[in-house]
């Protein structure tokens, strides 16, 4: 994975205004969709790295079908087509696993789709789901997917973090510098030993779906590793920090360990953790779109709160 101490990484967001996908794009889509035309379509809401449309096909006998079409407009050619084919081998190796993910149906490196490289793929119901009534039960059901999730058996990419190199000096968003100080102290430690196994790398409620307060589909594939599961909580806590609250992030970390019957290591957490920088308060209202109420100028408190949490875990 690299040397976690590079500098922060640039969150690459999409125009919002993209395109509706183009005629030959939508001709794509319904051979594959098996249909005659597209007669409806969306863009879905809170995509940062790449264009996602809800579209409608329906055959000659005019049943409807709705496929997700997801698009790497906003990176290089070659880029775009590492992740598509990347997604679409993942899907596929999905299919029958249990896990409620996305099928496969095509994907293109961009010969058919207008020279953006493009996965479809079958719509999953549900939606993203951030105000549940009973917090308890949700986290629960977040906690208890992942699990299952890393008991897959798919290859991927190794993704082991290396230990810090070098100290950084503290970032604007951290109030008591003896906290980032604490965090590097650690991070400058090889990881401890960890089971390796198949993780997600973005699992976070963004990536949820949801029907009626039940978790009915994990989305977007296209960055999958091999590596300690701990990233992956360490990785939803953050985000549960972010939207929510560290005693929320502290709830999941709970929820998960009873699940796994394992403790989450915090050199992990620490590691995801302090990825965090001040871009997300500028990202993090898109992909939420209304769906919740944030309190941006509340984001880095909250994410220093639950280093701290970790740091008195040691």
């Amino acid at each position: 994975m690299g040397d976690a101490a590079s500098a922060p990484e640039q969150v690459f967001m999409i125009d919002p205004s993209v395109r509706f996908p183009g005629e030959v794009t939508l001709d794509w889509v319904v051979r594959g969709a098996g249909g005659v035309r597209v007669v409806g379509g969306r863009r879905m809401t809170g995509g940062l790295t790449s264009s996602v449309h809800r579209l409608t096909v329906a055959d000659r006998a005019g049943s409807r079908r709705h496929v997700v079409l997801r698009r790497w407009v906003a990176v290089d050619l070659t880029r775009g087509r590492r992740r598509a084919a990347r997604e679409a081998r993942v899907l596929e190796a999905l299919s029958g696993s249990g896990i409620p993910a996305p099928r496969l149906i095509d994907v293109s490196d961009g010969a058919d789709t207008e020279g953006v490289p493009a996965v479809l793929m079958t719509r999953v119901p549900g939606h993203v789901f951030l105000t549940p009534s009973d917090p308890a039960d949700w986290l629960k059901q977040v906690a208890d997917v992942l699990p299952v999730v890393h008991g897959v058996g798919v290859s991927a990419d190794t993704n082991r973090p290396d230990a810090w190199t070098r100290a950084w000096p503290t970032p604007d968003w951290i109030r008591d510098p003896a906290v980032w100080r604490g965090a590097q102290d650690v991070l400058m430690q090889p990881p401890p030993a960890s089971p390796s196994c198949f993780i997600h790398t973005d699992f976070q409620h963004f990536n949820l779906l949801w029907q009626r307060e039940r978790l009915t589909g994990i989305v977007d594939w296209n960055r999958p590793g091999i590596g300690s599961p701990d990233l992956d909580v360490g990785h939803c806590r953050l985000n549960l920090a972010v939207l929510h609250s560290v005693d929320w992030a502290e709830r999941f970390r709970l929820a998960y360990e009873s699940t796994a019957g394992r403790k989450v290591e915090p050199w992990f957490d620490l590691y995801r953790l302090t990825q965090f920088t001040s871009d997300w308060q500028r990202f993090i209202p898109l992909q939420v779109s209304g769906r919740a109420e944030v309190d941006i100028a509340g984001i880095p408190g909250r994410v220093e709160g639950l280093i701290t949490s970790v740091l008195d875990r040691l």
